[in-house]
């Protein structure tokens, strides 16, 4: 086309008297070697781009060959940080527990690109069973990220004994609905001795939206934790539990997570009562016994 281009200038502008036929030649000639000099410069660079970026992989690989650990480690992070589809292969024998450190498995399953990253996928659930936490949620992390977990992995590492991996479970159960997960969760808000795996639990209860679930969520309303009071009361606003309404007034008497649990007794019987975590004593007092006296006259018509 662009050999093309001088030929067909010359001709369009021979029709016009006033423009010699060398003018439009020359003119034609400038603009084809301007361009030419633009796509010079373009491959040139593009060429000095790849060789430098080749030889930044080069350097990465020999790196990973290196007896010391924490060279192999950071060449690994390096990787990761590139996010190209075609490091994946030279990331996969980094996956493989047998002969790898904990912290060369989770700086390979780190650096295992979201795009691109599905042959890593049986190494990285493979590494799920891993002896070591840190693994085990790296490579948890990857999956899902790469969007390759399923409902079931999630139950099977529900009771994990890390428990960013439990609290991780908690949270996706719910965020899928998986309606079989509801005893799982009802355990763990009740027993697990960690409080921020306690409010995943109330959170994906919520989202689960069934109401058996209903007594277990009130009972959490006295949990030692004020998060774990906030997000079981935010749950039984989401399924809709009323007979729970004398159990949110009884725990806003602790004045713990008072407020939160305030605005949720609001939103559940669209009433205000007056309530404020920062109101003195008496007039906290005040503003419970009005929300009793209201549960006395209504509780008929809510308490099923």
């Amino acid at each position: 086309m662009r050999v093309l281009l001088p030929a067909l200038f010359a001709a369009v502008l021979g029709m016009f008297p006033g423009v010699p036929v060398i003018a439009a030649d020359e003119a034609a000639a400038d603009a084809a070697a301007t361009t030419s000099d633009v796509d010079a410069e373009v491959l040139a660079a593009a060429r000095a781009a790849d060789l430098f970026y080749q030889r930044k992989i080069d350097r990465l690989t020999a790196l990973l060959r290196s007896p010391i650990e924490a060279e192999r480690v950071e060449a690994l992070s390096h990787i990761g940080h590139l996010r190209d589809p075609a490091m994946v292969p030279t990331l996969l024998p980094w996956l493989q527990a047998s002969n790898r450190t904990p912290a060369e498995l989770i700086a390979a399953s780190c650096a295992v690109p979201t795009d691109g990253g599905q042959a890593a996928i049986p190494a990285l659930k493979n590494l799920l069973k891993n002896d070591d936490a840190g693994v085990r949620v790296a490579a948890m992390n990857a999956l899902t990220r790469l969007q390759s977990i399923a409902s079931a992995d999630y139950m099977a590492r529900s009771a994990d004994k890390e428990p960013a991996i439990r609290a991780s479970s908690a949270t996706n159960l719910g965020v899928l609905a998986v309606t079989d997960a509801g005893p799982i969760l009802l355990k763990h808000l009740a027993l697990d001795g960690k409080p921020h795996v306690r409010r995943m639990c109330a959170i994906s209860l919520g989202l689960l939206g069934d109401r058996t679930h209903g007594p277990a969520l009130a009972d959490a309303l006295t949990d030692s934790n004020p998060g774990v009071r906030r997000y079981a009361a935010e749950a039984l606003v989401k399924i809709n539990y009323t007979p729970a309404i004398p159990n949110l007034l009884m725990a806003m008497e602790g004045n713990v997570a008072g407020d939160h649990i305030a605005r949720c007794l609001t939103l559940m019987t669209m009433q205000d009562f007056g309530f404020s975590s920062r109101a003195n004593p008496l007039a906290r007092t005040e503003a419970i016994e009005k929300g009793f006296a209201w549960w006395t006259a209504n509780a008929k018509d809510l308490n099923h």
